[in-house]
């Protein structure tokens, strides 16, 4: 399995959305990332924070790049976290962020090409 397990989708408005994901263990993206101690890997996450900002704000838009990427805090199996999803139109940039609970987790800029 590819995907997290989605909770939640939340439109706030025409450029701003949220969705609350779960992280089963059996994740591939687990595998091998690393063995011992599983994290999602940082690919998983901008290739997420784009599916989720088409389905739910851009559907025409295409990955230009990344701009910024932080990580705070490694993202676990079964976890629940929530992708903040913020497209800025006047920069065609989207701007994510990964929490579990109040914590910060990963965050990240992303150019698009439309």
């Amino acid at each position: 399995m590819m995907q997290p397990e989605v909770l939640q989708r939340q439109m706030i408005d025409a450029t701003h959305a949220c969705v609350q994901l779960f992280l089963p263990a059996d994740l591939l993206w687990f595998r091998g990332h690393f063995p011992q101690h599983p994290i999602l890997p940082g690919v998983a996450q901008v290739n997420w924070a784009m599916q989720f900002a088409r389905e739910l704000l851009l559907p025409e838009a295409d990955f230009g790049g990344i701009e910024v990427l932080k990580f705070q805090r490694p993202l676990l199996p079964q976890e629940t976290v929530t992708l903040a999803l913020a497209w800025q139109p006047e920069r065609n940039k989207l701007l994510f962020s990964y929490r579990v609970a109040a914590a910060s987790a990963s965050s990240g800029k992303i150019a698009l090409c439309r």
